[in-house]
């Protein structure tokens, strides 16, 4: 090699090193699963002139890929459809592989965070001669740690963030994390102009659950309301606790002529839930509840708190009315 192709060599290296180090810049600045994705799915293949990446991880139970669905809108969703899921990725070396047509060479890195196997980063490329045996691959090894520690790091974060938003005796949203969910769906339904419902629920008599049976009971009844909940719902849905026995729902997408029978279902869930008390006797347990379909439209928003004032008078309407019942508001809002 004449010195010519040395240093052209030379430059070429340093010229990956900068943009190595301002990829990692980028990805350690990211704190939200929907930023690290995005800067891996579209920015890593523009960054080092790839075709195309791929993700598999490690996710036994299946929790990890629920935690980033949770944390992402539905518009962000789809980026988990360019990610596979495994409950076990085999163990391999940073070795070259044949990658899947149209792409003609693929080069595999184990994500490896303090001697845990996260799963494999897979780099494809169109040119038959990038990715070769032999080949020193010590820039890209270096970017798959970075990539597994930022992994770990967001995961920490998101779970950090997903608890402050958590109702610890339930696991669903507190209010706190059901008003972020209510306005992130305002502001879909102003882009797209589409329709989202709001169901609110309170439980009949729960004082005398917990005066007559305990609090304990009356806990394991909150806790079976909430499980029973996410059965009849969809896993877009949204559940949120806003204090002691009342509960609401988010179902974006839920016309106006589906929600009735929507919030039927919910209650005859409801009174179906298997609850017992501390000597295992079994107990009943309805609810009440009112619903109304929403449209947001621009330069039109309705804060939440206004949202549930105007359902609390149905549902007290409900209460009245001999209560296991939920009603529709009479007009539609906004």
């Amino acid at each position: 090699m004449d010195v010519a192709e040395l240093l052209d060599n030379a430059r070429r290296n340093e010229a990956l090193l900068r943009r190595l180090q301002t990829f990692e810049l980028q990805l350690l600045s990211c704190q939200r699963w929907f930023d690290l994705l995005t800067l891996l799915l579209e920015g890593l293949p523009e960054q080092f002139d790839l075709e195309a990446i791929g993700l598999k991880i490690c996710d036994p139970d299946g929790s990890l890929k629920q935690a980033i669905l949770q944390s992402l809108d539905l518009d962000q969703a789809v980026l988990v459809n360019q990610i596979e899921f495994h409950s076990r990725v085999p163990m391999v070396p940073v070795t070259t592989i044949s990658p899947p047509p149209p792409w003609q060479s693929g080069l595999a890195l184990p994500l490896l965070r303090n001697d845990v196997y996260l799963g494999q980063l897979r780099l494809y490329s169109s040119h038959s001669g990038r990715f070769l045996t032999g080949m020193a691959t010590d820039f890209m090894q270096h970017l798959a740690a970075v990539i597994a520690a930022c992994f770990v790091m967001v995961k920490q974060t998101e779970e950090q963030a997903r608890l402050a938003l958590t109702d610890p005796l339930t696991g669903v949203d507190n209010r706190r994390g059901f008003e972020r969910a209510y306005e992130r769906e305002w502001a879909r339904g102003q882009r797209q102009y589409h329709v989202f419902s709001i169901i609110l629920i309170d439980i009949d008599h729960f004082k005398q659950i917990n005066d007559v049976h305990g609090h304990a009971t009356g806990d394991r009844a909150l806790q079976a309301l909430c499980r029973t909940l996410k059965q009849v719902m969809r896993p877009t849905d949204q559940v949120g606790r806003l204090g002691g026995e009342e509960f609401v729902l988010l179902l974006p997408g839920c016309q106006p002529e589906q929600l009735m029978q929507v919030a039927e279902r919910v209650r005859t869930a409801i009174a179906e839930c298997p609850i017992v008390n501390d000597q295992e006797q079994a107990l009943a347990m309805t609810a009440s509840g009112s619903f109304l379909s929403i449209t947001p439209r621009p330069n039109q928003y309705l804060p939440l708190s206004q949202v549930l004032e105007f359902l609390d008078v149905y549902l007290y309407r409900a209460k009245h009315a001999g209560r296991n019942r939920f009603l529709g508001v009479e007009s539609e809002t906004a």
